[in-house]
């Protein structure tokens, strides 16, 4: 192998074996460091390769003391030397004599190609919750008596056989109750011939000729059954790990390196797909599995509210779910809701229905979770239906959105009461993507954030005077919708200005009393920047006292003035007492050791229907006008 090759990381013994029978083959220098995880009792072995004249492997120690990993499964021909030894401890100390053999034969192991340089051929860990095909690589083989479950097993081991050992078959007899195989070369002896016993849907092998008597080089020319399932499953179980940093380039090569396989990126890129999946399972097996997913979150969960939507076939419509971490610390957030649809990627596409609110320190606390087909009036009705179990209709509640119209439908049928609020995010953006001019965008901003009517009649009549097409696009939005001064509701807001900004500020008006409940503050002795505070009613002429809920500048100054402390003033959702009510509950993960019931586990849940849409899909998340300005 080149001396450049990169490392390689295994995490079973399985597929350190593989590369141990590279020692056959190539010439190696192998430089072996293992390394022990305590904590999942697992091992990780790093490998590095480099060319030399003669095979040589060393071990460099794990560090820690405590170690002692077993090897017998393994036996090189040449003993291990250690060449980096951090104790200055005589390599006599190990003793590595207890090694198998390698699992492959000299005579049918492939002459591997030279290593590709500037290839990434890492491999790292990842986890996986489903059982999966555990096999050695020379358990592969069969045997007279063996037992399959059905049919498709025994023709799943066939397949594993013929791309381990180069050559391929042909099906002589088929039937639910016997199956023949043999070599395809004609004349070779090599067979397989298994039936079922009985009433049992179980094949036993009852013949096995092993010994094949074409050349290998014919039965090797007709590699049909090295499809991506198959080759996903011999490299997941041998050779590699399938996390998110592996590239199908390295899984190619490292087939290619074992079996003698020609891999091209797209053959390789669905094996590393179908090797993930045994690692993880398909998306057919999550929709499979929701239900009893859904109930072991409610149970470990108090509270939480789920609910599953299947049509008339069983198959999957919408899902809704809410944390009761979520529902219990709604009360303690501002009372408004901002909901939210974005596309999902993956097999099934959908759409991920959002609600979340804001906590005291301005940060986002999420409160539902809905997946659906697409945003409709339908899917959007059925998220608010769910959602008022856990938010009545309100008066006092507002409800944050863009300005999809299957949104504002949803909203009068099921939240009649509520105030409808139009998020100025998507608004600046549509205004962007139609109008021109950094000045108009400018005066847009500033006119939404108004807190006087006065202030912003004269921002609005600017914009008319600069840009009238603008200014009817604004009025045909519904001014109600998206500013401040005209909102009826509480609206939300990213965050407000640092209050200890504010109590600088405070300091340099002029506060006068006028009456036990009403304060005058003013800048200097201008009489245009007056303001009136009611510290009783938590009012100030600047409107903004009230609309925040924080004492403004002016609401400061008086505070100061009259001794009174400004943290009173504020509302209780600024209050530590309830950021730390809002977050007293955990979300708890699936207790998959519990039983579930058989009415829930047996709950039908097909994948939804959907039609691949024309063209090339997007692979790129082309930036909004806003991001770009932004």
């Amino acid at each position: 192998m080149a001396h450049d090759t990169p490392p390689v990381y295994v995490s079973n013994t399985r597929q350190l074996q593989g590369f141990l029978s590279l020692k056959k083959i190539e010439q190696l220098h192998l430089c072996v460091e293992i390394t022990e995880n305590r904590a999942s009792e697992k091992s990780k072995t790093f490998l590095s390769f480099s060319s030399e004249a003669e095979a040589e492997a060393s071990v460099v120690e794990s560090r820690d003391e405590n170690y002692s990993g077993s090897y017998d499964s393994y036996s090189l021909e040449n003993r291990f030397d250690i060449f980096d030894d951090s104790d200055d401890a005589s390599s006599e100390d190990d003793n590595f004599s207890s090694y198998g053999e390698s699992p492959t034969d000299d005579k049918d192991s492939p002459t591997l190609p030279p290593k590709k340089r500037d290839q990434n051929f890492s491999m790292r860990g990842s986890k996986g919750n489903l059982e999966v095909l555990s096999l050695e690589m020379s358990s592969i083989d069969i045997a007279v008596g063996q037992r399959y479950d059905s049919k498709d097993d025994l023709e799943k081991r066939l397949k594993l056989l013929t791309v381990r050992y180069k050559f391929d078959f042909d099906v002589e007899t088929s039937t639910p109750t016997s199956y023949v195989v043999k070599c395809w070369v004609d004349g070779c002896l090599w067979r397989v011939c298994a039936s079922t016993l009985g009433e049992s849907k179980a094949f036993f092998v009852r013949i096995y000729g092993s010994k094949h008597t074409c050349s290998c080089t014919e039965r090797s020319n007709r590699p049909r059954q090295a499809t991506p399932d198959i080759l996903g499953m011999l490299y997941k179980n041998f050779l590699g790990d399938v996390g998110p940093a592996v590239c199908p380039m390295s899984v190619g090569i490292a087939i290619t390196k074992q079996f003698g396989i020609k891999m091209g990126y797209w053959k390789s890129h669905r094996t590393l797909k179908f090797a993930r999946e045994i690692d993880e399972g398909t998306p057919e097996c999550g929709f499979e599995s929701l239900p009893s997913y859904l109930y072991m979150i409610r149970r470990a969960n108090p509270s939480t509210v789920t609910r599953l939507q299947i049509d008339e076939l069983g198959r999957f419509m919408y899902v809704f779910l809410a944390f009761g971490a979520s529902v219990n610390g709604f009360p303690f957030m501002h009372k408004g809701v901002v909901v939210d649809g974005t596309f999902l990627n993956g097999k099934y596409k959908g759409t991920l229905l959002t609600a979340l609110a804001q906590d005291g320190n301005f940060q986002i606390f999420p409160i539902a979770f809905a997946v659906v087909d697409t945003e409709n009036d339908d899917s959007w009705h059925w998220f608010f239906t769910q959602l008022k179990l856990l938010i009545p209709d309100d008066e006092g509640l507002a409800i944050i959105s863009d300005m999809h119209s299957s949104i504002g439908k949803a909203i009068r049928n099921v939240y009649p009461l509520a105030a409808r609020g139009i998020c100025t995010y998507h608004l600046y953006k549509n205004i962007l993507g139609q109008y021109k001019g950094k000045e108009a965008f400018r005066l847009v901003k500033k006119a939404a954030r108004c807190f006087r009517m006065s202030d912003f009649t004269a921002i609005f009549e600017e914009i008319e005077a600069i840009h009238p097409a603008l200014h009817g696009y604004l009025q045909r939005a519904d001014v109600r919708l998206w500013t401040r001064v005209h909102f009826p509701g509480e609206r939300i807001d990213t965050g407000y200005d640092d209050q200890m900004g504010r109590v600088t500020a405070a300091r340099e008006l002029t506060v006068q009393r006028i009456d036990d409940h009403h304060t005058e503050v003013k800048y200097g002795s201008s009489s245009e920047s007056l303001n009136v505070v009611n510290l009783v009613e938590r009012k100030c002429t600047c409107q903004r006292f009230e609309r925040e809920k924080l004492p403004c500048v002016h609401a400061i100054a008086a505070a100061e003035y009259n001794n009174v402390c400004r943290i009173f003033l504020c509302s209780p959702y600024y209050n530590s007492e309830y950021l730390v009510s809002a977050y007293a509950e955990s979300i708890m993960p699936a207790d998959e050791a519990q039983p579930v019931p058989e009415i829930v586990a047996n709950q039908p849940c097909l994948p939804p229907y959907i039609r691949q849409q024309p063209g090339r899909p997007n692979k790129n998340r082309m930036k909004s006008a806003l991001e770009v300005a932004l």
